[in-house]
């Protein structure tokens, strides 16, 4: 299993970038328009077993995905799991504390890639290396968007 974790000091309040980061529209502002991510179905607000079901262009084809919200402690912690998808194992922690200046934001992502022909395709190293851009393109606009004025 590879483990990948970013993080990123925001000069806000925990509560508003945790209730930022439940709004899967959100999400979808701050994630690179490459990865051309769109919500199948998802609900305003994440909650304890919500599910987002969602497309995503990785290595040239189009993806499908679907996760579910295993674990909700509300501005502290959310867990999501993949369900439905390419990945063999799929969680996405999303960990916050606060810091003098503000929060910290964590994501943690554990992931274990395809076998057979996908798993030629997408390696864990590619993983990685697409998960690093993708979070510094995640956290820049994390910055930009919950700077207090």
């Amino acid at each position: 299993m590879e483990i990948f974790e970013a993080s990123v000091s925001l000069p806000c309040t925990i509560a508003e970038a945790f209730d930022f980061l439940i709004q899967p529209e959100n999400i979808k502002t701050i994630s690179p328009s490459s990865m051309g991510l769109y919500f199948v179905s998802a609900p305003p607000k994440l909650s304890l077993g919500s599910q987002m079901h969602f497309k995503v262009q990785a290595y040239g084809v189009i993806r499908e995905a679907v996760h579910e919200v295993t674990e909700f402690n509300p501005s502290s912690r959310f867990v999501e799991r993949q369900t439905t998808g390419p990945m063999k194992h799929w969680v996405h922690e999303h960990e916050f504390e606060e810091t003098s200046s503000g929060v910290l934001v964590i994501d943690r992502i554990s992931f274990v890639p395809p076998d057979g022909v996908v798993g030629l395709l997408i390696t864990a190293n590619r993983v990685l290396e697409n998960l690093e851009a993708g979070f510094d393109h995640r956290h820049s606009r994390l910055e930009k968007l919950l700077t207090r004025k």
